[in-house]
């Protein structure tokens, strides 16, 4: 009997998983292995917390995600409930990508996927600068918010950049859509070799999209403000300041595409940011801590979403409205 060979591409998918990881657990191990973790002082109710306040965050991520793929309307139609279970099946999987610097693989993936729901290449490509776009702003809208709240110390960050940053990202994300269909306008071949190029979405679609991602960064934001305060320390610091600085660091990490998933970037911006509150191995064990437990529970949730139904080849229209 023959035996069934693996594709070619798949074994790569695997590989390069395996390296990422690899490499993602070996840093985590060295940041570990530097650093002296304060003692533990959390219940099992705030360990749920934590794991319950993640999982909504990566959640709320993909959600609204999924949203702007239906605000968009570059898919065949299809009911909410499955487009929901479809994009949570390529939203995981590609996210999980990011641990490969360059977020080239998390492209890729997403182009991969997104040709079995009939997402030609290209507007999968459009739709991840697109979204990633919609994040940036959302993390500009929701940081220069808490930073005039909460003034930093020490002058690390002026308040008055972090709004005109919003503000930039704002104005850059409405007139996205605008560009794009004067570009279509003025070459018309490049509209046709790209579907879906001249993106229609209304700006208050694209202002609620934003406002949403504002709410998962502060989703995120909390998890860490938790996780520090199952430690000792943890509790001293206000949870303003944990959360909006964890923010920043998120959004600094996830840019820099320089590290997997911001590894490194990350925790010195935190430790950078709180250097005035807290002392920075305490910053770093919190930091470490709430990587390990935000890995986790994304590792949970791409291994439940690998067994969601989803198409072998894009569906008709019978099917995806069904």
């Amino acid at each position: 009997m023959a035996s069934a060979r693996l594709p070619l591409g798949t074994i790569v998918r695997w590989a390069l998983s395996a390296v990422a990881v690899g490499f993602a657990a070996w840093q985590l191990r060295a940041a570990w292995s530097s650093t002296t973790m304060p003692v533990f002082v959390g219940s099992f109710r705030g360990v749920t917390a934590v794991l319950s306040i993640s999982t909504a965050a990566l959640l709320c991520l993909a959600t609204v995600s999924t949203f702007g793929l239906r605000a968009s309307r570059l898919l065949p139609t299809a009911s909410f409930p499955k487009l929901w279970l479809w994009w949570m099946r390529v939203w995981f999987p590609s996210y999980f990508y990011r641990y490969i610097p360059g977020k080239v693989m998390l492209v890729a993936e997403r182009v991969r996927l997104g040709a079995r729901l009939g997402i030609p290449p290209a507007t999968s490509v459009l739709l991840v600068v697109w979204e990633s776009g919609l994040l940036v702003a959302g993390s500009a809208v929701f940081g220069a918010v808490g930073l005039l709240i909460r003034p930093p110390d020490g002058g690390l960050v002026s308040p008055p950049a972090v709004v005109a940053l919003a503000a930039i990202s704002l104005v850059g994300c409405l007139a996205f859509p605008l560009v794009l269909r004067t570009m279509v306008r003025w070459f018309p071949a490049l509209g046709a070799r790209i579907p879906g190029l001249a993106l229609e979405v209304p700006a208050a679609a694209q202002l609620g999209l934003i406002l949403g991602n504002a709410g998962c960064w502060c989703l995120l934001g909390v998890s860490f403000a938790l996780t520090a305060r199952l430690f000792e320390g943890g509790g001293d610091v206000d949870v303003a300041s944990l959360v909006i600085w964890f923010v920043g660091s998120y959004v600094v990490g996830q840019v820099s595409s320089v590290t997997p998933a911001g590894i490194g970037v990350r925790e010195a911006v935190l430790v950078a940011g709180l250097a005035g509150i807290a002392p920075a191995p305490l910053v770093l064990a919190w930091a470490i801590a709430n990587r390990l437990v935000l890995a986790a529970v994304e590792g949970t949730l791409l291994l439940g979403s690998l067994a969601l139904p989803f198409p072998q080849s894009p569906p008709d229209g019978e099917e995806a409205t069904r």
